[in-house]
């Protein structure tokens, strides 16, 4: 017979074995229980960061929209300032209007008065062309007497020229 040593050896090895396959199935049970667990867990941690996420987007939409409405009140008071200058423009456009009703009057009467400049210049201009026409013809006609004053002033001094050639020859002969 073993004895007490090997017995406590042998059934402990024993144990060891059962309870290692004991472990096994415990911890596939374990395993296998936790798992809808574990997927449950995943599944509420991914809607705890979806929530977070949208808490996040949610403050910032939320501070977006602060920032708006103040622009918004910004806009808004900007277009009350533009509509009291679009007051005051259209005010100021009327005014422009009669002025300029005040102007074309003037116009019209100034062109009236320009009208009759102009026939007046029409009726000068004619006269101009008669004064030219005539000074065309007195200046032909000096130019004409010119001609003929410089053929004869000429003409005299070719005669006065040829005297002294003569002139000088006679003398050259009697001093010699």
């Amino acid at each position: 017979m073993p004895d007490n040593n090997e017995l406590v050896n042998l059934l402990r090895a024993v144990i060891q074995e059962e309870i290692q396959s004991v472990r096994q199935e415990v911890r596939a049970i374990v395993q296998e229980e936790l798992k809808p667990v574990r997927q449950e867990l995943q599944q509420v941690n991914t809607r705890l960061d979806i929530l977070e996420a949208g808490q996040a987007e949610l403050r910032n939409d939320v501070q977006d929209l602060r920032a708006g409405q103040a622009e918004l009140r910004n806009d808004v008071q900007d277009l009350r300032a533009g509509q009291a200058e679009l007051r005051n423009d259209v005010q100021d456009l009327r005014a422009g209007q009669a002025e300029l009703r005040n102007d074309v009057q003037d116009l019209r009467a100034g062109q009236a008065e320009l009208r009759n400049d102009v026939q007046e210049l029409r009726a000068g201009q004619q006269e101009l062309k008669k004064g030219q026409a005539a000074i065309e013809a007195a200046l032909n006609d000096l130019r004409t007497i010119n001609r003929r004053t410089h053929k004869e002033v000429f003409g005299q001094l070719n005669a006065i020229w040829d005297d002294i050639k003569l002139l000088s020859s006679k003398g050259e002969k009697a001093i010699r």
